[in-house]
């Protein structure tokens, strides 16, 4: 037997059941064949650091499908994963310890269980008294989760550098860390023989670096270090930045007009990146001294932040702002009654106007920039204006002509596509809105949303990222709620692509044939019994012949 369930043991530790040498078995029995040869005294045994039972394992040769790592007979086992990855957490500690040694420096490795497995995360410390720290990411850790450790490993460490394997990231988690450093770390393995080596880059949201050896990074003091970037985080910014400092250390106070640039800088590099910090974020990068301002203060630095530069028209900064919910703070609405564009009613309308603001500002700021969707005007009474209201004038145009002026309309005609009937023509980013409002609109609600789901279809051709993931979710919400209504329109079954290129190529095909039918029947002349034989006395002479007298 391989395992308990069947699948194929890759991988073992070799000499004993507590051993971390790890090793990937040859899958190929001539290359099986040779490792034999070279290494005959070696044990192989389903190790504890992996997981495993502790059980020695046998290497099995086979020419006909893939060699692997078999249990004795009647041994019971648990161990979760078998594949090749699942010693990388083994072969990173070999990785960091050679690499230590080649640069001379004080480093260990341990192996962190978060409650998944030995191999949840790797920890490399060097130093002695204030050890910088490197955590290698191998477990999906939540966002609360990895702030919550992150503080704690802050507070023990001079610096702190996070590396992200594959899928590990949370969105927020990978947000904050765009803010402070402008990148990201991550590694993955590649398999060289019968072991897995570390390869390492950085990335944004842009663009990434080229994936290089551990040999290629330097430990520096400020941290990990892979070549072709350089850190964006400032002085003094980011919880390890300031364990170092000292915790007991005043942040320093900068003049006002340092303090605006300086946010704005920040804002204007969220939306770059299509971004939504916390106000807590952006002082991570514009300046730890952000952090202790009242809530008067922030609006009238927010409020300083939107009159410099820009220009009227300009997408609203602040309104990238957000909690720990994703809504924007209350004072943000401040904000938006300081610089004239309205009061909003209600943190339903000031969330529905900031997303919108939200939506101009990566438009205007991202790379590529793009077109910015227009601002929503807000009615006296702090409600949003609906969108027929909102829509401009059509112009007119006199013509003079004999027998009177002609008015024309230069606003071209707005088609309606079968299916859409009864649905506005709605911009792109507004139809993850409009699907939310439908839910709760009276009438014949189920209809009206499925000509808009139709119109959504449409649009995630055309949407930018996040908007694209967005306007995905909301229309799994609303197909639910679509399917538990009794009154909701029958869908016909989706085909497979498979099945609707059968479909295409059947019928295609009946039409040659039949088309070929046709051309048969019309190229066919009716055969004359006649044609090629002499007529007969009599058959086909004007009349009777006359005698000669």
């Amino acid at each position: 037997m391989n395992s308990s369930d069947g699948r194929l043991v890759q991988t073992a530790v070799i000499g004993g059941p507590n051993s971390g040498r790890a090793i990937i078995l040859p899958a190929d029995a001539d290359e099986l064949t040779r490792w034999r040869k070279r290494h005959p005294a070696y044990t192989y045994w389903c190790g504890t650091q992996l997981g495993g039972c502790g059980n020695e394992l046998s290497d099995r040769l086979y020419r006909d499908k893939v060699c692997h790592f078999a249990h004795r007979p009647h041994t019971s086992c648990h161990r979760t994963a078998t594949g090749a990855a699942s010693a990388d957490h083994l072969f990173i500690k070999d990785d960091l310890a050679a690499w230590a040694g080649r640069n001379r420096l004080k480093g260990r490795a341990v192996a962190r269980n978060l409650g998944s497995g030995p191999g949840d995360a790797v920890d490399f410390r060097v130093g002695t008294t204030r050890q910088q720290h490197v955590r290698f990411q191998f477990s999906r850790l939540a966002h609360a989760e990895w702030q919550q450790a992150r503080r704690r490993l802050s507070s023990e460490s001079a610096t702190l550098d996070w590396v992200f394997g594959p899928g590990t990231a949370q969105p927020e988690t990978m947000e904050e860390l765009y803010d402070e450093y402008g990148y990201l770390l991550r590694f993955r393995f590649e398999t060289h023989g019968a072991v897995r080596r570390i390869r390492l880059r950085a990335e944004d949201p842009r663009q990434s670096t080229d994936w290089v050896p551990l040999d290629a990074c330097a430990m520096t003091p400020a941290g990990l270090r892979v070549p072709g970037v350089e850190p964006r985080r400032r002085s003094g910014a980011g919880p390890a930045a300031e364990a170092g400092d000292g915790r007991g250390a005043a942040p320093v106070r900068r003049s006002r007009e340092e303090q605006v640039l300086a946010l704005r800088e920040a804002l204007v590099s969220a939306a770059r990146f299509r971004t939504r910090p916390t106000w807590e974020a952006l002082a991570r990068t514009a300046g730890s001294d952000l952090l202790g301002l009242s809530v008067p203060d922030c609006v009238g630095l927010l409020v300083a932040v939107e009159r410099t530069g820009g220009g009227e028209g300009s997408p609203l900064l602040s309104a990238l702002i957000r909690t720990g919910e994703s809504d924007p703070p209350a004072y943000v609405g401040n904000v938006v009654a300081a610089v004239g564009c309205g009061t909003p009613a209600t943190a339903a309308v000031l969330k529905r106007w900031c997303q919108r603001e939200a939506d101009r500002a990566f438009a205007v700021h991202g790379v590529p920039s793009r077109t910015a969707p227009p601002r929503l005007p807000l009615t006296a009474d702090g409600q949003l204006v609906p969108q027929h209201s909102a829509e401009p004038a059509q112009h007119q145009t006199i013509v003079h002509v004999q027998g009177g002026p002609v008015r024309q309309s230069t606003a071209r005609p707005k088609p309606e596509s079968k299916g859409h009937v009864g649905v506005p023509l709605l911009r792109d980013t507004e139809i993850r809105h409009a699907l939310r409002s439908a839910r709760q609109r009276r009438g014949p609600r189920p209809r009206y949303a499925a000509a808009l789901m139709a119109r959504a279809e449409e649009a995630l051709t055309r949407l930018p990222e996040p908007q694209r993931t967005e306007l995905v979710a909301e229309m799994a919400t609303t197909r639910r709620w679509l399917d538990s209504r009794p009154d909701t329109p029958a869908r016909k079954p989706r085909k497979s692509r498979r099945a609707k290129k059968a479909g295409d190529a059947k019928r295609t095909a009946a039409t040659k044939k039949l088309d070929q039918k046709q051309k048969t029947r019309r190229g066919k002349k009716t055969k004359n019994p006649l044609h090629g034989a002499r007529p007969l006395p009599g058959v086909g002479d004007g009349g009777p012949k006359k005698r000669p007298k």
